[in-house]
């Protein structure tokens, strides 16, 4: 997919990367492979790998793959890139691939204020309580598909309990 053709919301002060990060084939020699034993230093690249992209709903997350509680009932963006700051290099390139948090505003007036185009918390859930209930549900949903095992379900509601706590203390 082409970067025009990615859809992704445009949240304040968030840009998406120019381009994708590239990994190139690389040969270290004949006996690499097999052995580890490096003969060609620096090793010859190769043809770049072919990048794929997934398409981002309308909150940013990913649509591809299986839709993990924290994506199904979100409290945030997360994104699979991180961009260098202006301070450290050009603000459109990706600095890792480790990935971004981007909190969804608390009230819909914060939301209106900052320009952000995703529903706050407050306009998504009733209070914390159907958020947790919602996160439970979605995680029992996948552990009845064998994706995840039921014994955890208590502990991720417990993380998903303190993320709320820390984002909705955010001012």
């Amino acid at each position: 997919m082409s970067r025009d053709k990615y859809k992704f919301p445009a949240i304040p002060k968030v840009s998406i990367p120019a381009a994708p990060q590239a990994s190139y084939r690389t040969d270290y020699g004949p006996d690499f492979a097999k052995k580890g034993i490096v003969s060609v230093e620096p090793p010859k690249l190769g043809a770049a790998f072919p990048v794929f992209v997934p398409q981002a709903d309308a909150d940013g997350n990913d649509l591809a793959g299986i839709r993990i509680p924290e994506l199904a009932v979100p409290l945030a963006t997360f994104t699979g890139w991180n961009l260098f700051n202006e301070k450290a290099g050009p603000a459109d390139v990706m600095a890792t691939t480790t990935g971004s948090f981007i909190p969804f505003a608390r009230t819909r007036d914060d939301r209106e204020r900052s320009g952000d185009p995703r529903p706050s918390i407050q306009e998504r859930y009733k209070d914390k309580e159907d958020y947790l209930d919602r996160y439970a549900k979605s995680a029992a949903d996948l552990a009845s598909k064998g994706y995840l095992l039921k014994e955890d379900i208590p502990h991720m509601v417990q993380q998903a309990a303190a993320r709320w706590d820390w984002i909705t203390s955010q001012k």
